[in-house]
């Protein structure tokens, strides 16, 4: 796959049977029970997808919110030329999560690793009939209107759409330069975590943006996240020695109880020998 640069930010992998496998049984099950159906593309043999899936489409958690589509998980692999039927776009980039019609028209979709609260977030906002085309009109409706703006740039950059979500990211930027409204250090955030996850080629833009992020607003939410993701990039990197020590630094000063047991478990992890594919990259 080649894209793993978020392995280490799952808590926990929980296994619930919820999904089946077969896109054209969904489709079918799909019409007679009036859903939609989410498709859940990843790779068997990948850790990450693995861990993601154990977050999203396995996770007992969302059991309440997954039964109101018709959840079909796809080997990735073997369903390239679906996928990208689906996905026109799609460069290669796992797990890709689809919501599809009966008839299997593209009603949204994500590219990219999402958390437990983020996947569910994404669910409860299709269901409430927030999608891409709502977020267009209300683009057009209010087109400098700082948190329409941000709202829109976050959406398309966490679907992987910088052509879209980029320029809408530069004016937020713009119109919010010292975060006195609260919206420049969290679309940085946002900024480095589409470099991370859909552009890996650019990692160094991701690190770029987490670091500054860290010296501009060291003291904010968002800070401390960045810091975070800085080890979490340097480790999917193969640059051990940076990540220990971002990781550190998150347990000395992060006021999150959240990031400091995911900091430990890093560290943990990385006292033993971790799985080949996931030490690709540049190294140290």
């Amino acid at each position: 796959m080649g894209k793993r640069l978020w392995a280490m930010l799952s808590i926990a992998l929980l296994s619930v049977a919820v999904a089946q496998d077969d896109w054209a049984n969904a489709l079918k099950r799909a019409k007679a029970e009036r859903k939609y159906v989410l498709a859940y593309f990843a790779d068997p043999e990948c850790f990450t997808c693995q861990r993601y899936t154990a977050q999203t489409v396995d996770n007992p958690t969302l059991q309440s919110l997954l039964r109101r589509f018709v959840v079909v998980k796809l080997d990735a692999t073997k369903e390239q030329k679906r996928l990208k039927g689906l996905v026109p776009n799609f460069k290669e980039i796992l797990p890709v999560t689809v919501i599809a019609d009966s008839k299997g028209k593209v009603a949204d979709f994500i590219v990219g690793h999402l958390n437990t609260d983020a996947f569910a977030a994404f669910l409860k906002a299709f269901l409430k009939g927030k999608r891409t085309d709502t977020v267009e009109r209300q683009l057009k409706a209010k087109p400098n209107d700082l948190p329409t703006l941000y709202e829109a740039a976050v959406w398309f950059l966490e679907r992987g759409d910088g052509q879209r979500g980029l320029p809408l990211a530069q004016k937020v930027l713009q119109m919010d330069p010292e975060n006195r409204k609260g919206y420049y250090a969290p679309m940085r955030l946002h900024l480095g975590l589409y470099y991370a996850t859909h552009h890996t080629r650019l990692a160094h833009r991701a690190l770029d943006e987490f670091r500054f992020l860290i010296e501009k607003f060291p003291n904010t939410r968002e800070a401390e996240e960045a810091r975070f993701y800085l080890a979490v990039t340097h480790l999917a990197l193969g640059q051990d020695s940076e990540a220990r020590r971002w990781l550190n630094e998150v347990l000395r000063i992060s006021h999150s109880a959240t990031l400091k047991a995911q900091a430990r478990k890093l560290l943990r992890f990385l006292d033993t020998e971790p799985p080949a594919d996931l030490r690709r990259g540049d190294g140290e």
